[in-house]
């Protein structure tokens, strides 16, 4: 067994086609098809069904599969130790949500090339269980995400800001002209939220903690931050915003500070525990918390 033949297993389970994923390997169909093979005798199981018609993993094989992602990952680590004595070389490669991409980077991109001018950022948006699962596999260094969130216990977390959610209503709503909302004004409207996958969904409906016992009028879902906020200026209802979204002006729409205690989230950088540049990222989580983002918390 050799990490190349695991490499061969992780590509085909990500492409499930074997010619992309010898394509993604830089190899003959062939070879790959032989090293999974030698992989197979060697553990001693069949790892993937295989004919012209189909292709699958086999039970044992998911299992296989999860364990070689883990040591594929420990071994770049090992690798990228090895390979440079400085942690602020090297490109970084950092995940970020999609509801906070956006608000934070273009605050945060010049000021990290001053600070690290040798370690350009990879940038990739998600959903914060796809970076996750992003983080686990070595496909990135960090990610920056929203917390509360369950499976982030393994992961080193560097504390960047606290942010409170903010409310936005349509500028002619009776609403507007209110400085403090309650959330229980809110409930009685009709509420617009992000799509399921986004954390930051699961958030605002948390705020609400008797919404099982108070509906709301109805519920309308959107698939970006931005998207909501249109929707709220065309007065289709109202909605929660982290406050860093609702700091950005809109014709149409009012931002209005909620009455205590107001709901929240904690945005943190998060690593695999054995990341080898630990000091790079403590640098990138420091940046970030020297940025001036007005915040009310």
């Amino acid at each position: 067994m050799t990490l190349t033949e695991l490499r061969y297993l992780l590509a085909l389970h990500k492409k499930q086609h074997f010619a992309h994923a010898a394509d993604v390997c830089h190899v003959t169909q062939s070879t790959l098809s032989a090293g999974i093979k030698h992989l197979e005798e060697s553990l001693g199981v069949v790892l993937v069904e295989r004919s012209r018609q189909f292709l699958r993993f086999t039970p044992i094989g998911e299992t296989v599969v999860t364990h070689a992602q883990e040591i594929i990952s420990r071994s770049d680590d090992l690798l990228a130790l090895v390979k440079t004595n400085d942690p602020l070389q090297g490109e970084l490669s950092l995940g970020i949500i999609y509801t906070i991409a956006p608000y934070l980077l273009p605050q945060l991109i010049m000021p990290w090339r001053s600070a690290a001018s040798n370690a350009p950022l990879r940038l990739i948006e998600g959903f914060t269980h796809e970076l996750l699962l992003k983080l686990n596999a070595g496909e990135l260094d960090g990610a920056i995400i929203a917390l509360p969130f369950a499976g982030t216990d393994d992961f080193t977390a560097w504390q960047l800001y606290r942010e409170a959610f903010t409310a936005v209503v349509p500028a002619q709503h009776l609403l507007a002209t209110k400085t403090q909302l309650n959330l229980s004004d809110i409930q009685s409207e009709p509420l617009l939220i992000l799509g399921r996958g986004h954390c930051f969904r699961d958030h605002a409906l948390a705020a609400f903690p008797d919404n099982k016992t108070h509906p709301w009028q109805a519920l309308i879902e959107g698939s970006s931050l931005e998207t909501l906020r249109a929707m709220v200026a065309g007065g289709m209802g109202i909605s929660l915003l982290p406050e860093l979204a609702a700091q950005q002006p809109w014709q149409g729409l009012i931002s209005i500070p909620l009455a205590e205690p107001v709901p929240y989230r904690d945005v943190v950088l998060i690593a695999r525990a054995s990341h080898p540049r630990r000091e790079v990222l403590r640098l990138l989580a420091q940046t970030v918390k020297g940025l001036t983002l007005n915040l009310s918390h």
